[in-house]
Order: structure tokens, then sequence, then C-alpha cells
């Protein structure tokens, strides 16, 4: 088998897993308490990735460490995006949730570039510009369709759908400066391992915290199945990360645009599949423009990653 072949095994399996997180974790908020999920489950991420750093690179743990304020930025950008994901997922159609939240994302890049940041990103062609247009006109009729009820689910009504859409997008802006900060710590020495699991201790303190305090009551499922949805939240976190980051190294970065451009197809199946959210043809008709501006600005970042070499 081939590395191309590979890759793009390993790119499907990042698509599908991260679909099955998004509609999992949707179906899990109905009816059970967003922060206790999260406590147990991203408490578990952390002890494991932090205790395997502390084992393994003690020096990297000791470099983040010796740089508080950044490690403070990313924990409080980690934990208000966390909380920003899971609440739209709560709130909104997941498919809706996840295509806001991937496409503000580029957005907030090009911002930051025009605000003087240097991890922001240029548009450098007439095709990077066609499809990020595109990509903005997805997002605007997905919040339009979302707004005036015609979009598969909302929790409520229009203050919950309003609510919804504005955390999908607060969690494209959010995760994109976590990004920013990220290769800020990478570049002082933290591997992704080191930083991956000490970006969530300020939300897990948050979330213990919030829960106990039943901000968000609801009632907390028999032990047995505790057990099972942390476990399979837990299994939904980690191996779409790994599968990514085998992806990334083996295909180009056009294919690899291309395939997670399809994730909003692959949750709206999910989704189906599931049986909670209705099905809304207005939906479907959003996720396909928003994958056709995504094919677009892939093409248009591969034909200037060509040009520059």
């Amino acid at each position: 088998m081939s590395p191309q072949t590979i890759g793009l095994i390993w790119a499907m399996a990042f698509v599908v897993l991260e679909a099955a997180q998004f509609v999992f974790f949707g179906g899990t908020f109905q009816r059970m308490d967003s922060f206790l999920f999260g406590f147990l489950v991203l408490g578990l991420t952390t002890a494991l990735f932090v205790g395997l750093a502390v084992i393994r690179t003690p020096d990297q743990v000791r470099i983040a460490l010796s740089k508080p304020m950044l490690l403070l930025k990313v924990n409080i950008i980690a934990a208000l995006g966390w909380v920003a994901y899971l609440g739209s997922v709560q709130l909104i159609e997941p498919a809706v949730a996840y295509t806001i939240g991937s496409g503000v994302m580029p957005l907030t890049a090009v911002a930051l570039h025009y605000l003087g940041w240097p991890e922001g990103d240029a548009l450098r062609n007439r095709l990077e510009v066609l499809g990020n247009l595109v990509i903005g006109l997805a997002i605007l009729g997905l919040i339009a369709i979302t707004l005036f009820n015609l979009s598969g689910f909302v929790r409520g009504g229009p203050i919950a759908a309003f609510l919804g859409v504005t955390l999908a997008i607060a969690d494209g802006i959010l995760f994109t400066f976590l990004l920013v900060y990220c290769q800020r710590m990478d570049k002082a020495g933290v591997g992704p391992s080191a930083v991956f699991g000490m970006r969530f201790m300020f939300y897990v303190l948050t979330a213990g915290v919030l829960a106990a305090s039943q901000l968000n009551p609801a009632p907390v499922p028999p032990p047995g199945e505790l057990i099972w949805i942390v476990a399979l939240g837990f299994a939904l976190i980690v191996p779409p990360l790994y599968a990514l980051q085998r992806a990334v190294a083996l295909i180009s970065t056009l294919t690899l645009g291309a395939i997670t451009a399809t994730g909003p197809f692959v949750i709206f199946c999910l989704q189906i599949f599931e049986g909670r959210v209705a099905q809304s043809g207005l939906t479907l008709i959003g996720l396909s423009v928003f994958f056709a501006g995504a094919v677009l600005a892939a093409a248009g970042a591969a034909r200037a990653q060509v040009s520059a070499e």
C-alpha cells in the first residue's frame, strides 16, 4: 500500500471520528451535564498526557511552567473554547455547529493578518479569495437557517438558536487563537503532546467547580452508563488528533483540505442514523456551499504553495 493511500485512510479516519464526536456529544448533552462530562473526560485526558510528559519529556514541562503567562493564556482560551464548543453542539444541529466553527477559523486567520499578527494568513490569490467568500456566504446562510428554525434541531426557541450560533462562532475564533498560542509554545520548545495535556488544566478545574455547583442541572447517569460515556468520549477526542497528525505527514494540503471539507456531510449522515435530529434540506444546501468554498480555498492554498516553491 502506497504512502498516499495510507494518508487518505488516516484523513478519512479523522473525518469520521471527528464527525462521530460531534454527533455523540450533541446527543449526550441532552441527558447529561456537559460540565460533568468535560471534567471527567478532559480530566482523564489531562492526567494521561501530563503524566506521560512528566515521565518522557520533563524538560518540556519545565519550559512550559517557566512561561506562566503564555501557559495561562493557552489554558484560558482552551477553557472558553471548550465551553463554546460543548454549548453549541448542545443547542443547535451538530452539522451546523461544526460548519460554522470550521468556517470561522480561516476567516479569523485572515483577520489576524490584517490586524498585524505574525501568525495570521494573507489571501494569496483569487482562488483563495473566492473560496473564503463562499465559505462566508455558507456561514451566513446556515446562521439564517438556524435562527429562523429551518435547520434540523434547535434546543429551544429563538434565544437558544441565537446562543448556539454565537457559541459556534466563538468556538471558531477561540480555537484559532488557541492554535496561535500553541504555536508559540511549540517555538519555545514544548512539544505537541505536552501542550495538548497542559492546555486543559484550567478547564478541568472550572468544569469541576461548575459541575459541583449544578449550574446546568441534569441527572447523573448510572455508574455503568457514566463509565461507558466517559470511555467513549475519551476515545472520540484523542484518536482523531492522532489520525490528523499521521495524515498531514503523508498527503498534500489540497487533498487533506478536500477530505476534511466533507466532515459536515459525514455529520449530517450520522445525524440521520442517530435519529435525534430532523433532516433539513436547507441545512444540506448550506453544507454543500461550504464544501465548494472549502475546496476552492484549499486549491488556492495549494497553488500558492507551489508558486512559492
